[in-house]
C-alpha cells in the first residue's frame, strides 16, 4: 500500500512494486489521480491494483481505510507512507493553522498508518514498513522550520518504530530524498517573504531535481537490504555526512543560508 500514490514519488513507487509483481494498493486524497495509478500498475504487471481516496490527515478515515483493506485482503506486506506536503516561511510568518496542517499530513498522518496497519502487520509477525522523510530531516534550514521538523519527527520515528517492530518480524525504514522533480511545489504553502519564491523554486527542483523514479529505487533497495535508511541524491548524500562529521556551529551556518 502506497499513500500519496497520486503523483511524484508515489506514483513512481508504486509502479515500481508493480513491476516487481506486487499487488498495489494506491491511496490518494485524490481518488481520481489514485484511479491513474492503479491502472498504470495494471499496465505494468500488478496481478491486481485498487485504488482508494484517503486524507491521512485524518485518523478516522485512516482506521476505516484500515478495516477496508484489512477485510478485503490482509494487512500489507509494505507499507509505504509518502503522503506529505510542504511549506517554506520563517516561523514569525507562520500561523497555528499553518503548522497544524502540515503537521497533520506529514508527521500525523504516517503516525495515523502506522497506528492503523502496523499492529496487525505485526500480529502476522511480517512486513516491512517505508517512511517518506527528507534530507531536510537532519538539515536545519531558516526558512523551513515547520517542514525540517516533521521530517526530522518521522526520521526518528522510523528509528524507534525499527527497534520496537523488527526483533517482531516487521523491520521499518525512512527514505531521505534530497530535491526531487515532483509536483510538490503545488502542494506548498509559501509564506511572508518566501511567497515571492514560488516559481523560482518550482524552475530550480525542474532543472536540477532528480528524478522520482530515483527514490522508487531506493525504496526497492530498503526493503531488499533491510535498510535503516537511504539518502537520495548527491545533496541529501552530502547533507547526511555534513550532519555526521561537521560541529553544531557549522550546522547552523549552513541553516542560515539561503537556497
Amino acid at each position: 500500500m502506497v499513500t500519496g500514490a497520486g503523483s511524484g514519488i508515489g506514483r513512481a513507487t508504486a509502479l515500481a512494486l508493480a513491476r516487481e509483481g506486487a499487488r498495489v494498493v494506491a491511496v490518494d486524497i485524490d481518488v481520481d489521480e489514485a484511479g491513474k495509478t492503479a491502472r498504470q500498475c495494471d499496465e505494468v504487471g500488478a496481478p491486481e491494483s485498487e485504488a482508494l481516496g484517503c486524507d491521512v490527515a485524518d485518523a478516522d478515515a485512516v482506521a476505516a481505510l484500515a478495516r477496508d483493506v484489512d477485510d478485503r485482503w490482509h494487512p500489507p506486506d509494505v507499507l509505504i507512507n509518502n503522503a506529505g506536503v510542504g511549506m517554506t516561511g520563517r516561523l514569525g510568518e507562520m500561523s497555528i493553522d499553518d503548522w497544524r496542517w502540515i503537521r497533520g499530513v506529514n508527521i500525523d498522518g504516517v503516525v495515523h498508518c502506522c497506528l492503523a496497519f502496523g499492529p496487525s502487520m505485526v500480529e502476522r509477525g511480517r512486513g516491512h514498513v517505508v517512511n517518506m522523510s527528507s534530507g531536510l530531516g537532519y538539515t536545519p534550514r531558516a526558512t523551513e522550520p515547520a517542514y525540517c521538523t516533521t521530517k526530522a519527527a518521522v526520521l526518528a520515528l522510523s528509528q524507534c518504530l525499527r527497534a520496537d517492530w523488527r526483533p517482531r518480524g516487521v523491520s521499518v525504514s525512512a527514505i531521505c530524498p534530497g530535491v526531487i522533480n515532483t509536483p510538490i511545489i503545488a502542494n506548498t504553502r509559501f509564506l511572508g517573504a518566501q511567497d515571492s519564491s514560488r516559481e523560482r523554486t518550482a524552475r530550480l527542483f525542474r532543472r536540477i531535481g532528480h528524478k522520482p523514479e530515483a527514490v522508487a529505487n531506493a525504496v526497492l533497495r530498503a526493503i531488499r537490504r533491510d535498510r535503516v535508511m537511504v539518502a537520495v541524491g548527491w545533496e541529501a548524500k552530502l547533507g547526511w555526512g555534513m550532519h555526521r562529521a561537521l560541529p553544531l556551529a557549522a550546522h547552523q551556518v549552513a541553516a542560515g543560508r539561503s537556497i
